[in-house]
């Protein structure tokens, strides 16, 4: 098996590209409106086919689960 798309959820799309892109050295790979956000993947500089989908922290679901991480120290 091999995973070909992780999402990772985020608090600020923009900053999250800019530190993907500027600072880690991905590759956008989509960027599309949808909305008031955007579908944002983005390709590892290595090359590969796998990418990241940086999705916004809007989903009550993602919060709950990010805040039970960060209270667990994980």
């Amino acid at each position: 098996m091999r995973i070909k798309l992780n999402s990772i959820v985020v608090d600020d799309q923009e900053k999250a590209v800019s530190f993907y892109t500027d600072i880690l050295g991905f590759k956008i790979s989509q960027d599309i409106p949808v909305g008031e956000f955007r579908w944002i993947t983005l390709a590892s500089p290595e090359g590969g086919d796998a990418e990241l989908s940086l999705e916004p922290n809007v989903n009550p679901a993602a919060k709950t689960f990010q805040e039970a991480l960060f209270e667990q120290g994980i």
